[in-house]
């Protein structure tokens, strides 16, 4: 732990480099420096702690190479200097720094700040950077990171004629303690504050006046997130408690949601608090799993936590289990195998049935000839996607479903994670789980929010090929500037792709369905 807080104050000892010889005109200071720093406080006024800690307190010590920057303010150079700590590590009571090549000068002022900012050439003292993204906690119940990089502090002395002067540090952040309970044991990946109303009430990037203390906001947003690392919980423990350090603000109502590796998430609501600068906040909060699937006109949806919002079906269209490989169809057609199409003139002609039992292009419903090099509708010139009274989704299953797009079809691909089983959950059937996020498969179990795509393979003439070896999943869009092809999605055990692989519209193929819930 690099920096922890006392419940009084602390001193450390610093002497610069230089000697007085070097810089004759000037009176030059190079005494003992001594660094105060005040302890977070509640803001009932009780000190920041950490409730497992025996003494009930966070203490305060530096680490060897432990660095604060200095400006001279008065007069002004806006020249940084770093003072590094050299011996003392641990020591909460005095330590040594060793400064660079300058000494401090009686009489000037100068302000202090942490943590170390190492571009030298790129800021002054009016615009430290602060930077409050990308916290990561490693541990439950670890207040490391905040010391570390996120306890943002100033400081302001002038230099006295004596052989002593003082920087006494003020936290420029709050810290949001949070002790959340859950319903699982699990291993968790984050935790997110946001915002209900969506208003950008978080600083997210600022500068920081060292001379005044004063921030000023660059970025802000509607949500701050925190990161974990090593963070689980179990049955018997089943309490995060995390830290979180946020600007002064007043954050409206607040949804608090912490997330696992396998993307199940869990939420409760905060009320609104006005954060200030120095103060901690204690917010307990018993978390509810948030609901992962849901219905659309009946048939089952899965929230896979995808950035698009899309909800993927749980089964294939025509399917009655998630193992079940469902319906073939050719792309365009919304008749499967074995249903009557009255429509399909030209597979009534072919075998003289309206039922459909063979895939080519003699029977294909758009096909103008019997090579598919012509069609009547959908060609390169003109249509590219589906429209609804084509799509098998959405005239077998109605409300919102409809055929994804070759791009939800590649987000499905790059966002999640995929995982090939000869087995699924003991069914014997072959195809990809899909988990709803990039990370070690050592994080995944079926309990985990997933989909299952089984290996149904394609139908070509009369046969069905390939079943229980390869997937081919249809997608809505065309092949651009190649109206005989269309997109699909698949795969085998070795290679998942919805690039490189397009097929003839006439083939029959499964679909998955889609919807987005949230659009009426």
């Amino acid at each position: 732990m690099k920096k922890t807080i006392f419940l009084s104050f602390v001193t450390a000892a610093m002497m610069v480099s230089c000697s007085d010889d070097e810089h004759p005109d000037y009176d030059m200071f190079s005494g003992n420096v001594t660094l105060t720093v005040e302890p977070y406080t509640f803001d009932d006024g009780d000190t920041l702690a950490i409730p497992t800690n025996a003494e009930n307190m966070i203490p305060f010590s530096w680490d060897n190479d432990e660095a604060i920057g200095i400006f001279q303010i008065a007069p002004t150079t806006n020249n940084q200097e770093k003072q590094v700590l050299k011996n003392g590590s641990g020591n909460s009571t005095r330590s040594l720094f060793d400064g660079t090549d300058w000494s401090l000068i009686r009489g000037n002022t100068y302000a202090a700040y942490y943590p170390y900012w190492n571009m030298l050439s790129e800021i002054t003292y009016t615009d430290v950077p602060i930077d409050m993204t990308r916290q990561v906690q490693s541990g439950n119940n670890s207040f490391a990171h905040i010391n570390e990089s996120y306890d943002y502090m100033y400081a302001v002395a002038n230099v006295p004629t004596g052989d002593s002067v003082n920087f006494d540090f003020n936290h420029v952040a709050s810290v949001l303690m949070l002790e959340l309970t859950v319903p699982d044991a699990a291993s968790w990946e984050s935790v997110t504050l946001t915002n209900d109303s969506d208003d950008n009430v978080f600083i997210t990037l600022a500068t920081m006046n060292v001379a005044t203390g004063e921030v000023t906001t660059k970025v802000t947003s509607s949500e701050i997130k925190l990161s974990l690392s090593n963070v689980g919980t179990a049955v018997s423990q089943n309490v995060l408690t995390l830290y979180l350090a946020v600007l002064p603000t007043t954050t409206g109502d607040l949804t608090v949601t912490a997330e696992t590796y396998g993307k199940r998430s869990y939420s409760a609501t905060i009320a609104s608090k006005t954060l200030v600068a120095g103060k901690a906040y204690h917010i307990a909060a018993d978390l509810k799993q948030n609901q992962s699937t849901g219905t659309e006109n009946g048939y089952t949806w899965i929230d896979l936590g995808l950035p698009s919002g899309l909800k993927w079906a749980s089964m294939n269209v025509g399917a009655t289990s998630v193992t079940d490989y469902g319906n073939y169809y050719a792309w365009g057609e919304t008749k499967a195998y074995g249903e009557e199409d009255e429509s399909n003139a030209r597979n009534y002609d072919y075998s003289r049935s309206y039922t459909k039992t063979y895939y080519d292009e003699a029977t294909y419903k758009w096909s103008s000839d019997d090579i598919g090099n012509l069609f009547y509708k959908y060609t390169a010139d003109t249509k590219t996607a589906l429209d609804p009274e084509d799509d098998a989704a959405t005239q077998n299953w109605g409300g919102r479903w409809r055929m994804p797009t070759h791009v939800e079809q590649m987000e499905l691909l790059f966002k999640c994670y995929w995982e090939w089983t000869s087995n699924y959950d003991g069914s014997g059937v072959a195809g990809y789980i899909v988990y709803s996020a990039i990370s070690a498969s050592s994080h995944h179990s079926l309990s985990d929010t997933h989909i299952f795509l089984p290996a149904a393979g394609y139908r070509r003439y009369g046969s069905l090929n390939y079943a229980g070896k390869c997937g081919n999943y249809w997608a809505s869009s065309l092949v651009g500037g190649y109206s005989y092809y269309a997109r699909e999605f698949y795969f085998d055990w070795r290679i998942r792709d919805s690039n490189g692989f397009d097929c003839r519209r006439s083939m029959g193929q499964s679909v998955r369905a889609v919807c987005d819930v949230s659009k009426d």
